[in-house]
C-alpha cells in the first residue's frame, strides 16, 4: 500500500495496525461512544474487544479484553447503540444479533428477504431501538428491532420500491429515502407486546419546489415533463438540534425541511449526484459558529454547504473519486472522506484543508470508517478482512518523527518549512518523497 501524506502545522497522523488473529479476519469494527473499546467482528462469527486505559492510551498499546461474543455466522457490519450498554452485529444470513455490553444478554432479529450484508442504524433518540436495511440487495424491506424487552418485537416496512436510505428523525419515526424520488416518514409504536408502523408523511424530493424557498435550482436537462425520469433519494441526515432534515439525491440536488413540512426550506443545486450527508449538527466553529452539511458526490467532490449564512456560502473541497461515507468526528474537528478507490481524506474542518491522505489501493470493497470518542483515532476496515486492523491516529506533531513515527527527544524541525520534525537525516530523505507533496504548501 502507497505511504499515507501528512500536511505540516496539523499535527501528524499515522497509521497502527493491531493484530487479532493470524487470519484473515476482521470484517468490520466500530468504537464504542464513550469508552475506549473497539469492537471488531470476525469472519469466523466472533466480536471481539480491544480497550485503552484511557483515551489517550496509543492504539498499539490496547489490549484484547477477554470477553468474547459468539454467532457462528460471518460477522459482516458491527454499530454500538447512542450509550453504549448495546452492540449490534450483521451476519452474512441477514440476521442482527444485539448483545448487552459488558453483560451476557443477547437477542435476534431476523430480516426477510436475501439480505447477506445487513447496514445497522440505530435509533440515537431512543437506545433500544434500530433499523436495519440493504442498499445494494432485497431494498424494499426495511425492518425495524425493539430490544428493551426480553422478546425482541419487530416491524417490517414494506414497499414496491427499493429503499436507497434511512435515517432516524425522533424516538420512534424513521424516514426511508426510495428510488422513485420520493422519501416517506414512518412511525414505529409499540402496542399490546407488538411493534406497528404506519407512514405518516410522504415527500417528493425531485419535484414539487416552491420559487420562493428554492436557491440556484434549475431543471435537469435530461428531465422528461411528460414522463419525467426515475431519480433516487441516496442520502437523509437529520439535525437533531435545529430539528431539520436534509436530503439528497441522484437528480444533483441537496434539500432541507423542516419536519412535517411537505416544502423544502432551502435547496442547493449540485454538479454531481449526493452519496453521502453528514450535518455539523451540535458542532460549531468556534469562532464563527456556523451550521453546515456536508454533501459528498458522485464526481469525488465534497461540498461544505452553510444554508443559514448570507450569500448561500459553499465551498468545494476536491480528492477524491467516487464518494462512499462522509464521516465527521465527534468533537467536529475533522472530516473523513472515503471513495470507492479505498482513497482515504481527512480534511480540517477549521481550515477545510486535507491534513492526511491514504492513497488509493484498489476499486474493490471500500472502506468503512468509525471515530473514537475522542476524535484522535479512526479505524478503518474493509468487507473482505485483513490479518490487522488499522487506525489512523493523530498524534502532535512536535512529539513524533515524520519518518518513523516515533517519539525520541531529538527531533528537528524541516528546514525548509519549519513544521515537521524528524529525528535523524535518514527518516527525512525516505521521507521526503512523501513530504515534499505538502512541504511549504500551505506558506
Amino acid at each position: 500500500m502507497a505511504e499515507a501524506v501528512n500536511s505540516p502545522k496539523c499535527g501528524l497522523f499515522k497509521d497502527v495496525k493491531f493484530s487479532i488473529t493470524n487470519k484473515l479476519d476482521v470484517r468490520s469494527a466500530g468504537f464504542h461512544p464513550v469508552e475506549p473499546v473497539l469492537a471488531c467482528g470476525l469472519v469466523r462469527g466472533e466480536l471481539v474487544f480491544i480497550r485503552g486505559t484511557d483515551h489517550s492510551t496509543p492504539f498499539e498499546n490496547w489490549k484484547m479484553e477477554p470477553k468474547q461474543y459468539r454467532y457462528g455466522r460471518i460477522i459482516l457490519s458491527v454499530q454500538w447503540n447512542a450509550d453504549g450498554t448495546k452492540v449490534a452485529a450483521g451476519s452474512d444470513d441477514g440476521t442482527v444479533i444485539v448483545w448487552s455490553y459488558p453483560g451476557d444478554g443477547k437477542q435476534e432479529f431476523h430480516r426477510k428477504g436475501l439480505s447477506n450484508f445487513p447496514l445497522i442504524v440505530w435509533n440515537p433518540f431512543n437506545q433500544d431501538v434500530l433499523a436495519c436495511y440493504n442498499n445494494a440487495v432485497d431494498t424494499t424491506h426495511v425492518m425495524i428491532g425493539d430490544s428493551a424487552t426480553g422478546n425482541p418485537l419487530t416491524h417490517t416496512i414494506k414497499s414496491t420500491l427499493y429503499c436507497q436510505t434511512v435515517a432516524w428523525m425522533s424516538h420512534n419515526q424513521l424516514a426511508c429515502g426510495y428510488d422513485d424520488g420520493t422519501f416517506e416518514v414512518h412511525e414505529i409504536e409499540s402496542r399490546n407486546k407488538q411493534l406497528k408502523g404506519k407512514m405518516v408523511q410522504k415527500n417528493r424530493h425531485d419535484l414539487g419546489d416552491h420559487e420562493h424557498v428554492c436557491i440556484n435550482v434549475t431543471i435537469p436537462q435530461n428531465f422528461n415533463l411528460k414522463g419525467g425520469i426515475r431519480s433516487a433519494v441516496t442520502s437523509i441526515a437529520m439535525n437533531k438540534e435545529l430539528n431539520l432534515l436534509a436530503s439528497g439525491g441522484s437528480d444533483n440536488r441537496l434539500k432541507i425541511w423542516f419536519l412535517g413540512s411537505n416544502d423544502p426550506t432551502r435547496v442547493l443545486d449540485l454538479d454531481s449526484a449526493c452519496k453521502s450527508l453528514a450535518w455539523s449538527s451540535d458542532i460549531k466553529d468556534e469562532k464563527t459558529r456556523k451550521t453546515f452539511i456536508a454533501c459528498g458526490l458522485e464526481n469525488g467532490n465534497v461540498v461544505i454547504w452553510y444554508p443559514f449564512e448570507r450569500g448561500n456560502q459553499t465551498r468545494k473541497l476536491t480528492g477524491n473519486n467516487q464518494i462512499h461515507q462522509l464521516f465527521l468526528s465527534p468533537d467536529g474537528r475533522y472530516l473523513a472522506s472515503t471513495d470507492y478507490y479505498k482513497k482515504l481524506i481527512i480534511w480540517s474542518t477549521k481550515s477545510w484543508k486535507s491534513i492526511y491522505v491514504l492513497p488509493p489501493s484498489g476499486f474493490m470493497y471500500p472502506y468503512m470508517m468509525t471515530w473514537d470518542a475522542a476524535s484522535s483515532k479512526l479505524g478503518i476496515s474493509e468487507r473482505k478482512g485483513q490479518r490487522q486492523f488499522k487506525v489512523i491516529e493523530f498524534v502532535e506533531a512536535e512529539k513524533c518523527c515524520a519518518g518513523c513515527k516515533k517519539t525520541p527527544q531529538n527531533l528537528k524541525l524541516c528546514a525548509r518549512c519549519n513544521s515537521i520534525l524528524y529525528c535523524s537525516k535518514e527518516c527525512q530523505c525516505s521521507h521526503w518523497p512523501q513530504h515534499k507533496l505538502v512541504c511549504n504548501k500551505h506558506e
